[in-house]
């Protein structure tokens, strides 16, 4: 056995033991909902979870319907125990996992000891002065340091190296007195939309186990739609937070640079310090159920003040701007409809015109957005990824094979020689960041007076096979302009009729991506009914609270004023 074999081995060894086994699925039960992990929450609940596994209580408190500002209601009124919602959740994360592959390292009998102690503060202090998270089961991404425990990102290089200190948003979550129940996988590099390791293996999506949970938040977008946490943070370099929220059914945030702590497992060069980057800005972000779940959490890393410790960070207080907004006055949505890179699939078509429809019939005044060409836009990331230095994950990488999705999306490895890093260059890259960032501002205020807000498909497919997520523009656009953007779920699936409707002919593609992807629809098409679509509202930056109160308010206009709940629907 070679030796990123046997560290894998024992790594996942480690992982399984830490399942008790009155909570392991037996094997012909994962054989039969391993094409489509999410039915088995499907009433009526197969045997074998309910009452092998979760009660008929622990199956209603790990509902997908109840989002975590519900579950906080529950445990701020007594309603039900810290220890009784971290047991359940432990559970359902235990059977997310075995059928998505979606944990790293497993924290269950740690975190139902922390939720004693919770019961413990509940019943001491008379259930008042709760912290804002008191007993809310959370997860991580992996490449969050939690103390004690790897953080390996899947990458034999760095197992059985724990952490020796939290990283801070793990801090603040845990100081607001949330349990960290699990982290959750990532890709090899962390550089994918696809999430596959050496270590850990293959997520899958929650909805169609052969295709991707996308990336590299990827565990968490499978783990919090299967039900195994209400809550997970993520981050994200060109849509890491986004992209596995959608393709899950998910909202995910990404927040404007500099306002989240984002300490961790280091990808880039040394001299990329903190959230500081040169070119495009990575941040952190949360996935959840809800607005206002991102809203919550988004409150409490304002209230810890974290820019008084990591230097790093911008002064972002939380300014309450969902106050001083007026819900009966029609917003000016812009809509970027047209541009020059990927036609978007049939169902991702529908989705975003069905989006409109309701907004229009909701009074809201629709404006189409003139938008700069994209169809460079993930070149250029990859152009400044080599500027940002590779070399640190490429050593990490020669030690072990590479994946399929690291080799075809090529920012480790790219096709072709990457140009020398020269102050000439780097000055190149900023100045086609500032065309970008010019262009859109123009658009914005292109119709006499600023729009509100912008609306936009977070990808040109749904989920799609695994190894085919390998352009990222849609998403990675606001990262290099260093726009916050949210996506929504709209409570409507890729349906059978989508199936009926051709891919873009060939006398009207882009390109070689835009063929790509209308061959994959044209090819196996019907996989894809069944899987849940989104789109993406984006704001300015720096203006996130006012985009995180237009998207709760717009939220249950899209998913068409229904609850917007992950899981399966009837015509899958």
């Amino acid at each position: 056995m070679a030796p990123h074999e046997s560290i894998a081995a024992a790594k996942r060894a480690d992982r399984d033991r830490l399942i008790p086994r009155s909570w392991r699925l037996p094997q012909d039960i994962i054989d039969q909902y391993a094409a489509q992990p999410i039915t088995i929450f499907q009433q009526p609940i197969h045997s074998g979870v309910s009452p092998g596994i979760l009660s008929t209580q622990e199956l209603e408190l790990t509902d997908t319907k109840l989002d975590a500002t519900d579950l906080l209601e529950k445990l701020h009124s007594g309603a039900v125990s810290c220890y009784e919602l971290t047991l359940a959740f432990c559970k359902r994360a235990a059977i997310a996992h075995q059928l998505t592959n979606c944990l790293t390292e497993i924290r269950f009998e740690f975190a139902i000891n922390k939720a004693r102690q919770c019961d413990g503060e509940f019943r001491d202090n008379g259930g008042r002065d709760l912290k804002p998270l008191h007993g809310l089961p959370i997860t991580f991404k992996d490449s969050f340091h939690v103390k004690g425990i790897d953080s390996s990102i899947g990458m034999t290089a760095l197992c059985d190296k724990p952490a020796m200190s939290d990283s801070l948003c793990v801090e603040i979550a845990e100081d607001n007195r949330a349990i960290l129940i699990a982290k959750t996988t990532v890709p090899q590099s962390l550089l994918t939309a696809d999430t596959d390791s050496v270590v850990f293996g293959r997520t899958c999506n929650a909805y169609r186990g052969n295709f991707g949970a996308g990336g590299s938040t990827g565990g968490e977008g499978a783990l919090i739609a299967m039900g195994g946490s209400p809550l997970g943070i993520g981050t994200e370099s060109a849509g890491s937070v986004r992209m596995p929220a959608f393709v899950n059914g998910l909202v995910g945030y990404r927040p404007s640079g500099y306002r989240f702590p984002l300490d961790g497992v280091r990808v880039l060069g040394t001299g990329i310090i903190g959230s500081t980057f040169i070119g495009p800005v990575s941040v952190s972000g949360p996935l959840a159920r809800s607005v206002r779940d991102i809203q919550l959490f988004t409150k409490i890393i304002s209230d810890a003040r974290p820019w008084d410790t990591d230097p790093f960070l911008l002064p972002s207080p939380w300014l309450g701007v969902e106050a001083q907004m007026n819900a009966s006055k029609p917003l000016r949505i812009g809509v970027w409809q047209d541009h020059d890179h990927i036609h978007p699939m049939p169902p991702v078509s529908r989705a975003f015109k069905l989006a409109q429809d309701r907004l229009r019939a909701a009074g809201h005044t629709l404006i189409p957005f003139r938008g700069p060409s994209i169809a460079k836009v993930w070149d250029l990331q990859k152009q400044w990824a080599e500027v940002q230095d590779l070399r640190h994950m490429r050593e990490l990488i020669s030690t072990e094979p590479t994946t399929t999705i690291v080799k075809k999306t090529g920012i480790i490895y790219p096709p072709n020689p990457a140009p020398e890093v020269t102050l000439d260059r780097l000055h190149y890259l900023n100045g086609r960041i500032a065309q970008l960032v010019v262009s859109m501002t123009s658009a914005w205020n292109g119709n006499r007076e600023p729009i509100d807000t912008l609306l936009w498909v977070p990808a040109a497919h749904p989920a799609v096979p695994f190894d085919e997520y390998t352009d990222l523009t849609f998403t990675g656009l606001m990262n290099i302009i260093d726009w916050p953007a949210v996506v929504l779920p709209l409570n409507e699936f890729v349906s059978p009729n989508d199936v009926k409707e051709d891919s873009t002919p060939p006398n009207k593609l882009f390109g070689e991506e835009d063929k790509r992807i209308q061959v994959l629809w044209r090819e196996r098409r019907e996989e894809f009914v069944g899987l849940p679509l989104s789109v993406q509202l984006i704001g300015r930056r720096g203006e996130d609270e006012k985009l995180l109160a237009i998207a709760k308010m717009l939220h249950g206009v899209v998913s068409g004023g229904q609850a917007v709940d992950a899981r399966l629907q009837p015509n899958m």
